[in-house]
């Protein structure tokens, strides 16, 4: 079985346009939500997003050629705590907490959301593993 694709993002453009190529290539798609790196650690600012990193990369891991994964950053504490910040603002994205899982459709030729994983959920093995299985 050949390697699901995966991309990184750090912009609500970036999420769009990788989504949209993707799912007009009938590919199924799917973002993981966390706060910025820390340069000075190499982890994410927000615990709750490293807490559950290894546990969505595990998961991703069953993934197959079929599937794009968008690893994409939202900015440091003090951009994501922003009630602007373009994640949130987002007509479609919406995010109100990290981590947060996303799976995408097409509505009409436009991007809608599939299914969320929220918060606690993105730390639950059993959660991410059924999130990504029902696609």
């Amino acid at each position: 079985m050949r390697e699901r694709k995966e991309r990184f993002a750090d912009s609500v453009e970036q999420v769009e346009q990788y989504t949209k190529d993707a799912l007009n290539c009938q590919l199924r798609v799917y973002a993981f939500f966390i706060g910025t790196t820390d340069p000075i650690t190499g982890d994410s600012w927000c615990p709750d997003c490293r807490t559950a990193e290894p546990i969505v990369e595990e998961a991703t891991k069953k993934m197959s050629e079929k599937d794009l994964f968008i690893m994409c950053e939202v900015g440091d504490r003090d951009h994501w705590k922003t009630p602007t910040n373009p994640f949130r603002t987002h007509p479609v994205f919406k995010l109100t907490e990290i981590p947060t899982l996303l799976s995408f459709c097409l509505n009409s030729g436009e991007i809608g959301v599939k299914s969320r994983l929220l918060g606690d959920g993105c730390k639950d093995s059993a959660q991410v593993g059924t999130f990504f299985s029902e696609g």
